[in-house]
């Protein structure tokens, strides 16, 4: 049951976390710019020779590229019918100038930055019902250029709006996810030096995140908001490897077992959803298969695996946050769940001591009036009043038999008189047999926790029969070949309660007090190479028992 609670809660999570990415991922792809673009075809292009010949040029799907220092005029007719907005046109690479109509109307000169992997474009505002022949004339300035000829089109101004706010998300989105990995991780460490438990494994998990926060958005929009040498730093392809490197040094310092189950889980879902999501994509030709075969055709084709090795790192980056922080809020819970066990355990033993500390007391008045009843026998017995004296005598007989009195040991004596007391108020018969001498190598804290919490649970569980004289409690304990061997035997209703692990449990009214006792018992038990062996009958007998190996005198 536990387990498959487990996994459905993976489950819920890997889909909220799916439908999660789906929905931001719709506002990163411009359906009303995809539908309001439209593509124009050059008419005519020609290479300009140095001597200032003119010779046609021809290209097919922009493979015939040509070489540095090379002119061209190209020229394209605006159609009449074209909607209101904006001339687009990648610039990386060359220096143009565009005439429509014999005006000029842009002119530029742009050379790609290291390290950029997006174009400059031009963004040319077109008058209404702008018509007419369109002239560039470009001279190549790299060795190589992306893009030959530049690709006209024209946007309408609500897509170009649409298509602004996607290239934002674009990059936003998955730098805003980045910088909340990055905070968790800042706030996982310093909560652990607040712990005085560091875990310096988050150090290069939080670099990773700094950089995937600082050069996806720097590449994409740092030139419009950074300063120029910021951007450059921040958009250097290194940047990627170094992230990726962090995360292989986080990977290198968590080698617990537990923490590569918990990766290995979180890579066969994320596996599982995303495959889901391809065909999904794929099967409703959606955008998601449309990247992932773009990105992969841009693999095989020039090598270049930047993007997809963004995405996979920030995945593990992802992950790995998660994990650590789930196995940090699991060990608080652990440290507090010891920390409740530890203070109801302390409060076991203070209880246990004053038991103790009260059948001390109560001993020491008793020897102090045996003293004075001493005293007042002499007196009877020197004046010959045999009479009174037998009936003093007859009186302590009677109290005697009241008080039983089971061992020379004086804190199991204590014990055993203290549960004989309540015994005999809940109507329980009660037999103990301790044949242990005055003195054991044992702790009494740790004879209270074993013999305490054991007549406990006996006295607990026999009250709750119904019939009282079916209630008993059967106690014995010796000393047999350095052992000291107890066993403790009571009635209860036939019904007991088992925890996950098939332990047994008390029926107390405090619910994190279930079973405590028995792992006092046990601890005590293995503490003396020992096991605590608990086991009940058909006819509704109760037994626990040990045998402690009892240290060597030194």
């Amino acid at each position: 049951m536990k387990r498959a609670a487990r996994w459905s809660c993976l489950l819920i999570f890997l889909i909220l976390c799916t439908v999660t990415v789906w929905f931001l991922q719709s506002f990163t792809e411009s359906k009303e710019s995809e539908q309001s673009v439209q593509y124009i075809d050059w008419q005519s292009a020609v290479k300009i020779e140095a001597d200032g010949s003119e010779t046609p040029y021809t290209q097919e799907d922009y493979a015939n590229l040509p070489e540095k220092g090379d002119s061209f005029r190209l020229t394209a007719l605006l159609p009449a019918d074209m909607e209101d907005g904006n001339l687009l046109f990648e610039t990386s690479g060359l220096e143009l100038a565009v005439e429509l109509n014999g005006d000029q109307i842009w002119n530029s000169s742009a050379k790609t930055p290291e390290g950029a992997i997006n174009q400059t474009q031009a963004v040319i505002p077109l008058p209404e019902n702008a018509t007419g022949e369109l002239v560039m004339t470009c001279t190549v300035q790299e060795e190589t250029v992306s893009m030959f000829p530049p690709m006209l089109r024209v946007e309408s101004l609500a897509g170009a709006e649409a298509s602004a706010y996607a290239y934002a998300n674009f990059y936003g989105i998955p730098a805003g996810a980045s910088a909340i990995v990055m905070l968790l991780v800042a706030g996982l460490f310093l909560l652990g030096v607040l712990r005085r438990r560091i875990d310096w494994s988050l150090i290069p998990l939080f670099l990773a995140a700094v950089g995937l926060t600082v050069r996806w958005i720097s590449q994409g929009l740092g030139y419009y908001f950074l300063p120029e040498a910021v951007s450059t730093a921040f958009s250097w392809n290194g940047v990627g490897l170094l992230t990726f490197g962090m995360l292989v040094l986080f990977l290198i310092m968590n080698r617990r077992r537990d923490f590569w189950r918990y990766f290995g889980m979180a890579a066969a879902g994320s596996a599982a959803a995303f495959a889901a999501s391809y065909l999904i994509s794929l099967a409703t030709d959606g955008y998601l298969s449309y990247y992932i075969r773009l990105q992969i055709d841009s693999l095989v084709q020039s090598g270049y695996y930047d993007n997809l090795l963004y995405w996979f790192t920030i995945w593990m980056t992802v992950v790995c946050a998660v994990i650590s922080a789930y196995v940090i809020m699991r060990s608080f819970a652990k440290q507090q769940a010891e920390a409740q066990a530890l203070n109801l355990k302390n409060q076991l033993v203070m209880d246990s001591y004053r038991a103790i500390e009260t059948k001390m007391r109560d001993s020491a008045e008793l020897r102090h009036e045996l003293n004075h009843r001493i005293l007042a026998m002499d007196a009877l017995y020197q004046k010959g009043d045999y009479e009174a004296l037998g009936e003093m005598l007859t009186a302590m007989k009677k109290q005697s038999d009241r008080q039983t009195y089971f061992t020379e040991n004086f804190t199991i004596n204590a014990i055993l008189q203290d549960a004989a007391s309540r015994a005999a108020k809940a109507d329980i018969s009660f037999q103990a047999q301790a044949h242990v001498p005055a003195e054991l190598p044992i702790p009494e804290n740790h004879l209270c926790e074993l013999l305490m919490n054991m007549l406990d649970n006996a006295l607990e569980a026999a009250e709750k029969v119904e019939d009282p004289k079916k209630r008993f409690i059967r106690f014995r304990t010796e000393l047999k070949d350095n052992f000291l061997a107890v066993k403790c035997e009571n009635s209860f209703t036939g019904t007991v309660l088992q925890d996950e692990t098939k332990g047994f449990l008390t029926n107390k009214d405090k619910q994190e007090a279930h079973g405590f006792g028995m792992k006092l018992m046990e601890a005590v038990a293995e503490q003396y190479r020992s096991i605590l062996d608990v086991s009940y009958s058909e006819d509704n007998v109760f037994t626990v028992q040990t045998a402690l190996q009892l240290p060597k005198k030194k």
